[in-house]
């Protein structure tokens, strides 16, 4: 399919400059779309680079060699494109660490301490959010250091039940700190090894 639609498209560039870009648009968004979104993981910013690989290929597009893949062309350019954005984000974090290492506290106990207390506000809010009976026997596990069996024998439950409870606890805290924006903790790693 991709090979007749690649030969179609070099005779359509020469007769109709607009409908072959079309034609490659419709085949090759969501292609370079999924692409992007496994790269940058936000959809906003897929977006925006496939619509700048679209933008390139339209800038370029009598000029491509008849003898190559426009879907290689375009996979290329979304490469190029991707890479420059990590680079940009290279470059403002050693701001954002310059930055942080000239106003952020100078020693190391004072930022484990901001860290801590950010991490554990996220755990709370996340024990809060849980369904009453996991956040019940989460909270004898964790804050009581109960065993199993006795927070099984006290909420007259069975044993595989709060092992379930529990394990499904661990992963909605596992989940939620994963999920959470973790250019603060990366920031503070990378603060801690610059002072």
């Amino acid at each position: 399919m991709f090979g007749e639609l690649e030969s179609n498209f070099f005779l359509l560039v020469k007769l109709n400059k607009d409908k072959a870009f079309n034609l490659v648009f419709d085949a090759y968004w969501n292609t370079l779309y999924k692409q992007a979104c496994k790269k940058v993981h936000c959809n906003e910013i897929a977006q925006d680079l496939v619509q700048d690989v679209f933008v390139s290929l339209w800038d370029k597009i009598e000029f491509l060699d008849a003898e190559g893949s426009v879907l290689a062309y375009l996979f290329a350019i979304l490469r190029n494109k991707i890479l420059k954005l990590y680079e940009k984000d290279e470059v403002r974090l050693r701001y954002a660490v310059s930055v942080a290492s000239v106003t952020a506290p100078s020693d190391l106990y004072s930022q484990n301490s901001m860290l801590e207390k950010e991490l554990k506000t996220i755990i709370d809010t996340e024990i809060e959010r849980m369904p009453l009976r996991m956040k019940e026997i989460y909270l004898l596990k964790k804050e009581d250091d109960l065993s199993i069996r006795q927070i099984a024998e006290d909420l007259s439950l069975s044993e595989q039940t709060v092992k379930n409870q529990l394990q499904m606890a661990y992963q909605r805290l596992r989940t939620r700190v994963k999920d959470y924006d973790s250019s603060l903790i990366m920031l503070a790693l990378l603060i801690s090894k610059h002072l």
